[in-house]
């Protein structure tokens, strides 16, 4: 479930930053100050070094940035988002304006996947990102994140291959 791994605290209703460096250093603050990372500097250079080998932006204006590092706590989900739109490389070449970040400890592997591929669930429901993307503060994110965690349970297997999650259409 989504919304066990977040909290209001991590919830940004709009990305500050312009640029998709200055974003990921942005969402990275929020999860050092909420208490989830030992070592800042290190989780944020996870994250970069795995946009390096390829993009998160997965497209549909959609991006969802993760790192696994000793240095995160707990698991942990951001939601943040962008009315006016972030270059971020994205596959389809298109602006990014909802960025789910996961940070994970390195013993997480299973959870961390499934949340991959449960983020990904969620956002291909269009009616849900609309809802996201004109939600007027974190609380009402937060809801309509916990909304989807009741009505559409975790599935039990999620496929991957070479350590990546496959995403159904």
């Amino acid at each position: 479930m989504l919304a066990s791994y977040m909290s209001t605290d991590l919830i940004v209703k709009e990305i500050k930053s312009k640029s998709k460096n200055d974003v990921i250093e942005e969402l990275v603050d929020v999860f050092d100050k909420t208490g989830i990372l030992v070592n800042k500097k290190n989780f944020l250079n996870a994250i970069v070094k795995r946009e390096d080998v390829e993009t998160t932006a997965i497209g549909k204006g959609i991006a969802i940035p993760h790192g696994r590092s000793e240095d995160v706590k707990e698991m942990a989900i951001l939601f943040a988002r962008s009315k006016e739109g972030i270059d971020f490389k994205s596959l389809d070449k298109k602006p990014v304006h909802i960025i789910f970040m996961i940070a994970a400890p390195l013993n997480v592997n299973k959870e961390y996947l499934q949340t991959i591929a449960r983020i990904a669930r969620l956002l291909r429901h269009e009616d849900i990102k609309e809802k996201l993307l004109n939600a007027s503060n974190e609380n009402e994110i937060f809801k309509i994140i916990k909304d989807f965690d009741s009505k559409y349970p975790v599935q039990g297997k999620v496929e991957t291959k070479d350590g990546r999650v496959i995403h159904g259409n």
